[in-house]
């Protein structure tokens, strides 16, 4: 079971649902020019770099955590942030990921994520208005704990730390939400 799942919770993992780009077009003054900072980041001064970080599925890596912990502690202290991810899938190659954490025209913090993945379409860009993190079970385990979210999808995961609880990144998974709904899976 756990070998047949592995193509479609990865997928998840880096897609987001049917719908999404329709609804951040709706909810911006003007929508993302499709993965213009994956071609160009010449007007990101300013902003402080993470990365680059490397996630291999099913595996826990310092990537991985180190990831988790620079997305919170730049939405959460609303300081301008890009992460660069390399992500391995299953099937796909190597998918690479921005997290850009700044705020949107209206002065509203959120994350905008752009995917350069070898699929059609090569590039995918969308929006989050916020993350909550989830706390992990197993810590000590790679697989599902710290890699796959347990909840429906588009739901919001019934446990979560508060946003003053001070935790170690290994002990918790932060999840991109967009009108309180999850997006894809939590990282």
């Amino acid at each position: 079971m756990r070998k047949s799942l592995a193509p479609l919770l990865l997928i998840t993992t880096l897609v987001p649902p049917i719908g999404v780009g329709k609804t951040f077009k709706s909810i911006q003054s003007r929508p993302l020019e499709t993965c213009r900072h994956m071609k160009s980041r010449h007007d990101l001064a300013g902003y402080e770099r993470g990365g680059p970080y490397s996630l291999e599925h099913f595996r826990l890596t310092k990537g991985r955590t180190d990831l988790r912990e620079f997305l919170w502690k730049h939405w959460h202290s609303k300081t301008k942030g890009i992460a660069e991810v390399s992500a391995g899938t299953v099937d796909r190659g190597t998918v690479r990921v921005l997290y850009l954490i700044q705020p949107d025209p209206q002065g509203h913090w959120g994350i905008d994520v752009e995917m350069d993945r070898p699929m059609d379409p090569p590039c995918a860009a969308f929006h989050t208005d916020s993350l909550l993190r989830v706390p992990i079970q197993n810590p000590n385990e790679d697989y599902p704990s710290q890699t796959i979210g347990l909840w429906r999808p588009g739901e919001l995961p019934p446990k979560r730390l508060a946003d003053s609880d001070v935790v170690d990144a290994k002990l918790y998974r932060v999840v991109l939400v967009l009108n309180n709904r999850t997006i894809g899976d939590a990282i």
